[in-house]
Parts: C-alpha cells; sequence; structure tokens
C-alpha cells in the first residue's frame, strides 16, 4: 500500500466517525493546552522573580565581604586575608570574569559656587563596562583616567549654596549639571565654607585636588552607584594616602572634619601601608567580582565561602524565590502531564473501537494484499493525525488563556513591581518560542505511542476471524 493511500485512508476512517473523533482530538486540545498553560505559569514566575532581582543590580555581580578575616570555618580552617594573593586566586576560579577590590571615600567637593559632601567610590577602571553601570550621558570609566569620575544621577542632590543666609537653605538648582561645572575636591570638610566661629582649625590647610566629571550614571539598580561618584583605584588610593598625610600633619585630628573618613578603611590600609599591623595582614574588607556567565555564580559563591568570606548576590535573593515556589511549579507540571495522560487514554480507547468496529475490514485488506506494517501505519497514521490536530488546537487555545491571564493580571506571584520609571505590571504567564514548538512535536508523538498498542492489536487479528466477524 503506497503512503499516499495510506494517508487519504486515514483521514477518511476518522471522518467516518466524525463526533468521535472530535471528542477524542478536544481532548488532545485539552491536555496539550494543560501543559503549555500550566508550564507558562511557572516560567513567567522565574522571569517575574528575574525581574525583581535585577532591580537590585546585576545578577552576575559578587560582592565578597572580609568579616571573618582572624576567625576559623566551620571546617576548623583559618579565614586567610583578602590580600593581593587571594584576589589572584580568585581570579583563577572558574567562571570569574574579572576581579577588583573597592574603596570608600568621603570628601568636600566644590562644583561652581555651590559645594557638597560626596562619596568616592574607588574602583578598576578597567571593570566598569563589566559591572554594566548605565551611562546616560557622557562615557564611562576607561583604562588611563586618572582624576576622571563617573557621577551618580542623584550626587547633584547633595549641592547646596555655603553663601546663602543662615537661615535659608539654597539646594542647587534643577538640572545642575557636574559635567558642565570645574569640579575640585578637598579632605577638609569645611572647604567651601566659611569656618564656623569657635571650631578649631587644621594647622595645614589641605590642597584641593582638580577632578573632571567625564560621564554620568543612570538608574543602576545600585544606591552606592546612583548616590556617588566612581573613580580609578589607584586614584583613589593616591587620594587616601594624601589624607591621612594631612591628618597626621594636623596632629591626628580632623581639623573640622574629616566627617565619615573611609568606610572600608583596611581595604586602603593593606595596599597604602598605613595603620597597625592588624589592618596590614587584614588586607581588604570588600571586593567585587563578576561572573561570565549566570550559570557560575552559585559555585562562585559556594567556593569563596568555602574559604570563610560572606558573599552576597542578587542571586541568592533568586535562588531563595525559586526554592520557596518549586513544589508549586512541581504542582502546576504534574496537572497538566495529568492531564495530556487522561488525553492519550482517550486516543487510545478510541483507537481499540475503531479495530473493533472495523475487524471484517482489517481482515478484508488483509486478504487482498496489505502488508502487517500497512496495518500498522494506517492506524498510527490515524492517531497521529488526532495529535497533529490536538496540539494545533491546543497552543492556539493556550495563547488565547495566556492573553486573557495577563490581560486580567492574574499572578501567581507579585503582579507588580516598583521600577525607577514607574509601576511595572508583570506577566502572569509567558510562553516562549520553544515551548510552542515542543508543544507541536510533544503531541503527535504522544498520540502514536499511545496508538502503538491499538496498533499492533490490528496487526494480530486473525484473517478467518475477522472475515467471519459481522
Amino acid at each position: 500500500m503506497k503512503l499516499g493511500d495510506t494517508l487519504f485512508l486515514s483521514i477518511k476512517n476518522l471522518w467516518r466517525r466524525k463526533l468521535r473523533t472530535i471528542l477524542t482530538v478536544l481532548g488532545v486540545m485539552i491536555g496539550c493546552c494543560a501543559i503549555v498553560v500550566m508550564l507558562s505559569l511557572g516560567i513567567a514566575m522565574e522571569r517575574n522573580f528575574m525581574t525583581q532581582v535585577n532591580q537590585m543590580g546585576d545578577i552576575m555581580q559578587i560582592n565578597i565581604y572580609n568579616y571573618n578575616w582572624g576567625g576559623k570555618t566551620p571546617e576548623g580552617k583559618d579565614v586567610p586575608p583578602l590580600d593581593d594573593d587571594m584576589l589572584a586566586y580568585i581570579e583563577t576560579i572558574k567562571g570569574v570574569q574579572a576581579v577588583t577590590p573597592v574603596i570608600n571615600l568621603n570628601v568636600k567637593m566644590m562644583a561652581g559656587k555651590y559645594v557638597g559632601y560626596v562619596n568616592i567610590i574607588g574602583i578598576k577602571a578597567g571593570m566598569f563596562r563589566l559591572l554594566d553601570i548605565p551611562v546616560i550621558e557622557g562615557r564611562p570609566l576607561e583604562e588611563g583616567d586618572t582624576d576622571h569620575m563617573v557621577v551618580g544621577k542623584y550626587v547633584a542632590r547633595n549641592f547646596y549654596n555655603p553663601k546663602a543666609t543662615r537661615f535659608r537653605w539654597e539646594p542647587a538648582p534643577e538640572g545642575f549639571n557636574l559635567m558642565e561645572e570645574k569640579l575640585t575636591i578637598s579632605w577638609d570638610m569645611n572647604y567651601g565654607e566659611k569656618p564656623v566661629p569657635g571650631m578649631s582649625q587644621p594647622k595645614v590647610k589641605a590642597k584641593p585636588v582638580k577632578v573632571e566629571a567625564v560621564g554620568i550614571v543612570g538608574r543602576s539598580g545600585y544606591s552606592e552607584y546612583d548616590y556617588s561618584v566612581i573613580m580609578p583605584f589607584e586614584t583613589v588610593l593616591k587620594y587616601q594616602k594624601e589624607m591621612e598625610k594631612w591628618n597626621k600633619q594636623n596632629g591626628g585630628s580632623n581639623g573640622g572634619g574629616i566627617r565619615g573618613g573611609i568606610i572600608y578603611k583596611s581595604a586602603i590600609a593593606v595596599a597604602a601601608g598605613i595603620g597597625g599591623s592588624n589592618d596590614s595582614d587584614k588586607g581588604y574588607e570588600r571586593v567585587i567580582i563578576k561572573a561570565a556567565h549566570i550559570n557560575d555564580v552559585v559555585n562562585i559563591i559556594d567556593e569563596i565561602e568555602e574559604i570563610g568570606y560572606m558573599c552576597d548576590s542578587p542571586i541568592q535573593m533568586l535562588e531563595s524565590m525559586k526554592q520557596q515556589t518549586a513544589g508549586l511549579r512541581q504542582i502546576l507540571l504534574g496537572i497538566g502531564i495529568m492531564s495530556f495522560i487522561i488525553a492519550a487514554i482517550g486516543i487510545a480507547n478510541t483507537m481499540y473501537m475503531s479495530i473493533y468496529e472495523r475487524t471484517r475490514e482489517i481482515g478484508i485488506i488483509k486478504v487482498i494484499g496489505a502488508r502487517l506494517k500497512d496495518i500498522r501505519r494506517l492506524f498510527m497514521l490515524e492517531a497521529g493525525w488526532i495529535g497533529v490536530f490536538g496540539g494545533i488546537l491546543g497552543v492556539g487555545l493556550s495563547y488565547l488563556l495566556s492573553f486573557l491571564l495577563n490581560k486580567f493580571n492574574v499572578n501567581l506571584g507579585g503582579a507588580e513591581i516598583w521600577t525607577p520609571e514607574g509601576i511595572v505590571k508583570l506577566k502572569s504567564s509567558y510562553i516562549p518560542i520553544w515551548l510552542t514548538a515542543a508543544a507541536f512535536v510533544f503531541a503527535p508523538i504522544a498520540s502514536l505511542m499511545a496508538g502503538l498498542l491499538p496498533s499492533r492489536r490490528a496487526m494480530k487479528l486473525s484473517v478467518m476471524k475477522a472475515l467471519r466477524q459481522d
């Protein structure tokens, strides 16, 4: 029997029992739709988790803290200092793309007639682009930059007019752009203002340093970048040495103020060779790692924590969210699978009924020369057509239900999140292309498997018994 004849005969046989065929196709459609929709809810849930976590910052960024220095790991090993040797080792860990130590320094900045207190973050210039810090104006830090800085979007809010009257606060005007101003910084917190009467003054004046703003950071998701200025690590390290020297020249007093000073003092002490021996041995207190791929982040964190350091990354929140909803996603998948199993049972039942009704016809086909494989192919094609039509209708129904779920905002997780751009509604259901393709392939294959046993039964029918069948 030719393939074309078999195809025509299989469709004709299905059409002879229209109602039964339609009901079976509807069963496959519902089963296929159930699997696709249930999976789409779980996929949307994970996408929403990712969106929420990304609001916290770059998901492939890891912060390492040296809080446990001098202590022991759970296995009883000494926690080593987070120094340059350790940074060199961390760079060799699989999946680590780049590493930078971090320096935080508080200074006074003058921009035109306005002054403000500013926090400087020192990182390796080459790391700036890898951290995906968004620059909305100007350019990012680049290798070779020295007294250059990229300014957080909200830093300008810290500036005010020091010559305003005592009882009137005069902030910098709206749209104040630090890239358009001549900038200087100083370690003296009285810089740019008249000394407060009665307050002791430094013996040695701090010499202001000229700096240049080359870019402005947008809404990065990390508040420290949005409210600080970012400069090359080596430059901030140099500033730290000068600040310490100025401090010593003034007898260790703050001269009216190194207010706040260094947030991560030992990050500077080990590199600058200042402070007590404890600081020199301690190393950096904070280091940033950029992972090459999201799948590497968890493994990197595990290896770092085994050494004894504390790690912080948005992906830890993502993993926690996934663990909390793992049971729910498994239930959704189970419901979908059960629905399709029921549909597959319906296909098998339809095929068995068809064989029972067409026993005499099968005998005649065998007598006129049909081979066993032709009989098997005929019934397998009938089952396959049911899967094809059911799969097409099921995918179509899935897209319709997904549209309605999103339209009416039926969400298993958080329906909305706040972003700097405003409230963003999250999708309740998301059907990726690969899921659609999988449904088109899975439905016919599952139908063919359901028709396998009925087709074998048709092959084994005795010709004599079949011809005697009324």
